[in-house]
């Protein structure tokens, strides 16, 4: 239907809006309102709201133009016209594989003056398993034809059943298209989760389901297919749905069979076959991606590590530094992520529990650490870290297991060693109640119960690896998360100051002094020095001489005894730089090594090279800079010594 709209001059109207309704409702129309072109045409579609109904009726346009409403009506006539849909019929009679056919729909009463709405539904198109062009279409003749091709729906049902209905009215026609079942060709493996498992009482995930799919030819998932599934690793017990004989499932809605792996204990890699039951020739696979490991921690192979061994922070609060754990199980692989790892010191504050991370696949977790109170007088604290594993030994069978008789660590309580030397001691050490009930003395590492042959140092306990001993071991081998892995490093609190030390005294006059500083872990293991001191000389023969030095932080405490003020002798901290200088003209001075001072536990060394140019005395300056520009600086007189000027008498 169209409407014109004309101005008064019978000029056509053009943008202007035109309104289409129908009077009774016998029929409608597809737009409700439309624009005027150019000629001031406005054009819609009318249709019957129903193929059974007949009746007139009437269709008003209707617009507003200069003020005017404006509107022009038109009656039209309905004819109801017999329709009915008389069959559906598919080109052959069963369709093949991923086949395709033609479909004819036969409609009475169908005409290009009387059109039918016709729509067409199937189980196996809904499903996404066959397509069928078109799906609803306007006939206009007796007979429509129609293209159907399965894309694999003879998987999953025998037949589809297709139906054509009439839209609005009653007439339906149907055709079940028998489908014939592809064949299976391939069986692929789709996953293992997760892919890690971990031996038999390990207290980590010790299962992991095995996942196959069956696919046809054209790369399809076929459900209802028997799968035959078996183990080609049986090692240290490892099970398939609870045991070890091969298992049979059906292929589900996805064409999916799982399998659930249980580990034994050894740790190894696990395949899994899989094999389609009474086909030939044979369809079969193998996972892979599936390995079992031992998930704990063992001593041998809990690794700590600090960023810095000398930080400077006997002086100043909030000196950073950090402790890095690497954690692997007895075979050297890495420990679950999420494995608490907890931390402890006799000084300053560090983080108290961190979890293992998995970086680029290794286990591996840092703890963060700034100095505070409290410091202990010898500048030196220990940072222990410890997580709940399983003590070492050696598989002298190979079986991954511990047996009677093979050597092990045993393990007593963790301790804080103040002193860092291995040995627990009762008036100074604080030790970790682990709540492990242990009754019987800790056995030595080359006489564990039953040993066969002696331990080799690989066993043996150091200070890195402290163990309380005692009644707090228990004389067995202890696994499965009964005992603690841990490891302990000492750092030092440098003071800010320096306090620099001859290296040798071939060149001092009389006028040098003595010092006794602590050299090791026990207040009684000391040593004596010589400090360096402005003001003094240093006699040389050649034109050039070495002057060495040992660059060491100002550490001192106080002990009872003839000795009243010692120190502990400690390096100064890492970052700490050594420069020389002199303001004699004539006299060349030059570092020869020693700066910055590197991350260590031992005081360094330094040396200064001076040339007598053209002078035979001078001054020299050495000082020395900690990382926070804390300076100590040394005047050190230096004089050629000849046979008009000897040297005076050596220094004691």
């Amino acid at each position: 239907m169209t409407a014109i709209l004309s101005d008064g001059k019978g000029q056509a109207v053009a943008g202007a809006v035109i309104t289409f309704s129908v009077v009774r409702g016998l029929a409608q129309t597809n737009l409700g309102t439309a624009l005027t072109d150019a000629s001031g045409r406005a054009t819609a579609l009318l249709s019957p709201v129903s193929s059974t109904i007949a009746g007139a009726d009437e269709v008003s346009a209707s617009a507003s133009f200069a003020g005017a409403a404006l509107q022009s009506t038109k009656g039209f006539q309905i004819q109801s016209t017999p329709v009915a849909l008389s069959g559906l019929t598919s080109a052959i009679p069963s369709l093949g594989a991923y086949g395709q056919t033609t479909l004819t729909l036969r409609v009475t009463g169908a005409s290009v003056g009387s059109p039918v709405n016709v729509s067409l539904t199937s189980s196996c198109v809904s499903q996404g398993k066959a397509s069928l062009s078109p799906l609803t279409f306007i006939a206009t003749s007796a007979s429509v034809v129609l293209q159907y091709k399965d894309n694999g729906c003879g998987a999953v049902q025998a037949e589809d059943k297709l139906q054509a209905s009439i839209v609005g009215g009653s007439g339906s026609a149907s055709l079940s298209l028998p489908i014939a079942t592809p064949l299976a060709s391939s069986l692929a493996f789709v996953s293992a989760s997760p892919e890690v498992i971990y031996i038999k009482g390990s207290g980590f995930t010790e299962t992991s389901i095995v996942t196959f799919e069956v696919r046809d030819g054209a790369g399809n998932i076929l459900p209802n297919r028997n799968v035959a599934l078996s183990l080609l690793t049986r090692g240290g017990g490892v099970t398939i749905d609870g045991g070890m004989a091969d298992v049979s499932q059906v292929s589900d809605a996805a064409g999916r069979v799982t399998a659930r792996v249980n580990a034994g204990t050894l740790p190894t890699p696990i395949r899994v076959s899989a094999a389609l039951s009474g086909v030939l020739p044979v369809v079969a696979t193998v996972s892979s991606n599936l390995s079992v490991a031992v998930g704990l921690p063992s001593q041998l192979n809990f690794s700590l590590a600090q960023a810095t061994k000398n930080i400077e922070g006997f002086n100043i609060d909030g000196t950073p530094n950090s402790y890095n754990v690497i954690a692997s199980d007895r075979n050297g692989n890495p420990v679950p992520a999420g494995t608490s790892i907890n931390f402890v010191a006799e000084g300053g504050q560090i983080e108290s529990i961190k979890q293992i991370q998995r970086v680029s696949g290794l286990a591996r977790t840092t703890a963060g650490f700034v100095s505070s109170n409290p410091r202990p007088a010898d500048g030196r604290i220990t940072v222990t870290a410890y997580a709940l594993g399983e003590e070492s030994f050696i598989d002298q069978n190979g079986n991954n297991i511990y047996d009677l008789g093979e050597p092990f660590q045993d393990l007593g309580n963790v301790f804080k060693d103040r002193v860092f030397d291995g040995f627990y001691d009762l008036s100074l050490d604080e030790y970790l109640p682990t709540n492990i009930a242990n009754t019987s003395p800790c056995v030595a590492p080359n006489a564990a119960a039953g040993a066969t042959i002696a331990t080799t140092a690989l066993l043996a306990l150091d200070p890195s690896t402290p163990s309380m001993g005692g009644i707090t071991c228990d004389g067995t081998w202890s696994g499965g998360g009964k005992v603690y892995v841990r490891r302990a490093t000492e750092t030092v609190l440098s003071t800010s100051a320096a306090r620099v030390l001859w290296a040798g005294k071939s060149g001092l006059d009389a006028s040098c002094e003595a010092i006794t500083l602590q050299t090791g872990p026990q207040p009684t293991t000391t040593s004596v020095f010589t400090p360096v001191l402005s003001g003094q000389i240093w006699y040389g023969a050649d034109s050039s001489i070495a002057l060495p030095f040992i660059v060491a932080d100002a550490n001192t405490f106080s002990l009872p005894g003839p000795n009243a003020s010692v120190g502990r002798f400690n390096p100064m901290a890492a970052g700490t730089t050594v420069t020389v200088s002199t303001p004699t003209t004539g006299l060349k001075v030059t570092l020869g090594g020693g700066s910055p001072v590197p991350s260590t536990t031992e005081a360094t060394l330094a040396a200064v090279g001076v040339t007598f140019d053209t002078v035979s005395s001078g001054v020299v300056f050495v000082t020395v800079t900690s990382p926070s520009g804390v300076a100590s600086t040394y005047a050190i007189n230096v004089q050629q010594a000849t046979a008009l000027n000897p040297k005076p008498s050596d220094c004691p």
